[in-house]
């Protein structure tokens, strides 16, 4: 008589192998939400961090052509970096924020009385709008200047948060196979090789997502500053300033900055707030059509559809600093994807008819 129990004794361990690996991934993608979840602003520092790094390492790069040791292109560009940052404050940083809470001011006087001329035409406003209390509704951009209390804890917080993102960027970029490398050790020894490729990759994905950003702002700031000077809208500066600054953000930066700036051009007069309407619009069927297109060929670009739903989702999940993240984020998260999933794991992606 056989003895058929030994292949079927065999099942259950092999079952309960596979089952508690499956329990213990599930726990532990679920252990990670819930981790970044209460962690997601700490995450995203540290990501701020990752990012300027590679900034580093790219201009480094560039001096290196030159034939310049690593480390002396470094030390460079970590100097130009505090010089940028400490020239505004020897240069009138004082006057400059003034000029920034009155522009903020400004701003907020033309909102209160465009809301209010609406309300007066019959369209449905609330009651807070229809008084001039924009405020009820927007937060004050300039509210930390209302309290000296305030105004301290909300700096020096602000102030500890941008070092710390500096000097871990300084910390990484100075030895960067230093951290890549342990990392990696965390891998199969088998699957290290292909780990380094895919964080190669994806910094360079990173970098180039930034080189092409750069491009858009430098852009829009020049042009803007030229052609709000040239129609005479006042500060002209300021208005290019931060229409550079949220050309970061790619989709919606563009419609704020936008919104200020008619807004802002509206105390000189409707027909100066139209010439500065146009003058943008132009400027960013420039940047659109013809700037993105030539810096795209050289660098990463993502799809409108999938920037727009991510700065939703990460802004609403995360606050203003998801928002500001989403998009390079996803730039990493695609290059990982695309790399480990859709070419190891699924073989590669469906050709298209022109491939083919």
């Amino acid at each position: 008589m056989t003895d058929t129990s030994a292949p079927d004794a065999a099942v259950p361990p092999r079952l309960a192998y596979r089952t508690v690996t499956m329990a213990a991934i599930v726990l532990g993608l679920i252990l990670l939400v819930v981790v970044f979840s209460l962690a997601a602003s700490a995450f995203f520092l540290i990501f701020a961090s990752l990012l300027i790094a590679a900034i580093f390492c790219g201009l480094a790069r560039l001096l290196q052509r030159t034939g310049m040791p690593r480390w002396l292109a470094l030390a460079i560009v970590y100097l130009v970096t505090f010089a940028l940052i400490i020239a505004p404050v020897a240069w009138g940083g004082v006057a400059l924020v003034q000029q920034f809470n009155d522009l903020i001011g400004g701003v907020r006087n033309q909102a209160n009385q465009l809301l209010s001329s609406l309300s007066d035409m019959g369209l449905p406003v609330s009651q807070e709008i229809k008084s001039g209390d924009i405020q009820s509704i927007v937060s004050d951009p300039s509210g930390f200047m209302s309290s000296a209390g305030q105004a301290v804890f909300g700096a020096l917080g602000g102030l500890g948060n941008f070092f710390v993102v500096l000097f871990l960027a300084i910390f990484v970029s100075w030895q960067p196979t230093l951290y890549r490398d342990g990392l990696v050790s965390l891998f199969p020894k088998e699957k290290r090789a292909r780990i380094s490729e895919v964080l190669e990759k994806s910094a360079h994905s990173l970098l180039m997502w930034v080189a092409g950003d750069s491009i858009s702002m430098l852009l829009i700031f020049t042009v803007s500053w030229a052609g709000l000077a040239l129609i005479g809208v006042n500060g002209a500066f300021l208005l290019a300033l931060q229409a550079g600054i949220l050309a970061f953000i790619p989709t919606l930066g563009a419609f704020v900055a936008g919104v200020i700036i008619v807004l802002a051009s509206l105390a000189q007069g409707v027909d100066t707030a139209l010439w500065a309407l146009g003058l943008y619009l132009l400027i960013q069927g420039v940047e659109s059509n013809i700037a993105q297109p030539i810096a795209q060929r050289y660098t990463t670009a993502l799809p409108p559809a999938l920037t727009l739903s991510t700065q939703i989702v990460f802004g609403l999940l995360f606050g203003l600093l998801g928002f500001v993240l989403a998009v390079p984020v996803v730039a990493v998260l695609m290059t990982m994807i695309q790399e480990l999933y859709v070419k190891d794991v699924l073989g590669g992606p469906v050709e298209s008819a022109e491939d083919a």
